[in-house]
Parts: C-alpha cells; sequence; structure tokens
C-alpha cells in the first residue's frame, strides 16, 4: 500500500487545524454568551418597598389631625354664618328704625315762652291712634276704660315712649275733644313731656303737640 505523500499530509493537517481552531471558537462563544447570561439574569430588579402601615398611634394621630381641622372648618363656616346673621339683623333694624321715621315724619322743634317748657313738639304727620269705640264718644277717666287705654296709646305715640316703660303721672279734659296727659320714662322720672291730643271720629286720639318740661311739674 503507498503512503501518503508530504503534501497530502500538510493538506490534512491544516484541514485539521481549522476544524480545531473553528471548534474552539464557537466554545468560546458559547462560554461568552453563558457568562452573560448568567450575570445579566442574576441582578435583581430594585424593588421600591411598599409603605410600612401605619401603627395605631400615627393613626391615632392622624385622626386627630384631620378632626382639628374639620372642627377649625366647621367654626370658620360658624363665624361666617354669624357675621351673616348678625349684618342681617342691623340691616332690619336699620329698615326698621327708617320706617319708624318715615311714619312719624319730621318733627318740628321750636323755643317756648311756656313756663317750665324747654321746647314744643310738633309733628304735621300725627294721625288717630284707631279706636274700637263706636257711636257718640264720650270722654273718660276712669283707668280701666278702653277710652283711658287709647289715651295712653296716643301719649306713648307721641313722645315715643313704649306703654311697658312708660308712668303716665296725670291726664285731665281739655275742652270737649281734647285731653292733657304728663309722662315719663319709668327709668328718669324727671324727664317728663305735656302731651296735648284731641279725640278724632273714627281715628281716635291724635298728638297735636308736646311740650319737653324743664322738671316734671306732676311727679310725686
Amino acid at each position: 500500500m503507498a503512503q501518503p505523500s508530504r503534501t497530502q499530509r500538510k493538506s490534512k493537517r491544516r484541514k485539521t487545524n481549522r476544524i480545531l481552531n473553528t471548534a474552539i471558537a464557537v466554545v468560546v462563544l458559547l462560554i461568552v454568551v453563558v457568562a452573560f447570561t448568567i450575570f445579566s439574569g442574576g441582578e435583581k430588579e430594585e424593588v421600591t418597598p411598599a409603605p410600612k402601615p401605619k401603627t395605631e398611634s400615627q393613626q391615632s394621630a392622624a385622626n386627630e389631625q384631620d378632626d382639628q381641622s374639620s372642627n377649625v372648618s366647621d367654626e370658620d363656616q360658624n363665624a361666617t354664618d354669624e357675621n351673616a346673621n348678625d349684618e342681617e339683623k342691623d340691616d332690619d333694624e336699620k329698615k326698621d328704625d327708617e320706617q319708624k321715621q318715615d311714619d312719624q315724619g319730621e318733627a318740628v322743634e321750636k323755643d317756648s315762652d311756656e313756663p317750665n317748657v324747654e321746647k314744643e313738639i310738633v309733628n304735621p304727620n300725627w294721625t288717630g291712634v284707631g279706636t274700637s269705640q263706636s257711636g257718640q264718644h264720650t270722654s273718660s277717666f276712669d283707668s280701666g276704660s278702653v277710652d283711658w287705654q287709647e289715651k295712653k296709646q296716643a301719649l306713648s305715640y307721641a313722645t315715643g315712649i313704649s306703654q311697658e316703660e312708660m308712668i303716665v303721672w296725670y291726664i285731665s279734659g281739655d275742652g270737649p275733644k281734647g285731653a292733657i296727659g304728663t309722662v315719663s320714662p319709668k327709668s328718669d322720672p324727671n324727664n317728663a313731656y305735656r302731651v296735648y291730643i284731641n279725640w278724632v271720629d273714627g281715628e281716635g286720639w291724635k298728638p297735636v303737640k308736646v311740650y319737653k318740661l324743664e322738671h316734671n311739674d306732676k311727679g310725686r
């Protein structure tokens, strides 16, 4: 059997070396891929820790703060409502005062030469105070009569002193259809007024004039 030539042996050796080199390259590549996979897959992803649940004391403090905030809001709302109510009340009182002034009209004050009279007050817009009496009118000075009570109403109307706060010191007749009364506030008995009133059929007693007295000449 013939021996292979030197050329053939060299060619075969080169072929074998090429195969080995290729195999080595493949093995190295596989090693690199496996190593990369291991290292990259082994890195743990950073996980954001979940918030820790509040402890009982922390939850209680948070609830208390919420309650305080709610209370402050309620107090602010209540204060706002109270201010609005006060303003509305002031407006109503102002309107009532203006209505009273309109009802009473503009009073005219002037000096008087009458003894013990500081000034005379007349209001052209005074009207009768109304009456529940019918038929022929007869002036009565009985303190329990309807006519007496209507006289007191006219005295209160003329002076602006409420009947509950008014002292009637004296009432007397002044002609067939007139009467004169002296009154003062309970809180200041010497701050007295002498009031002249006339009877008007269908309208009741109507103020005619008021004297502001220097001192109460009917006081006891």
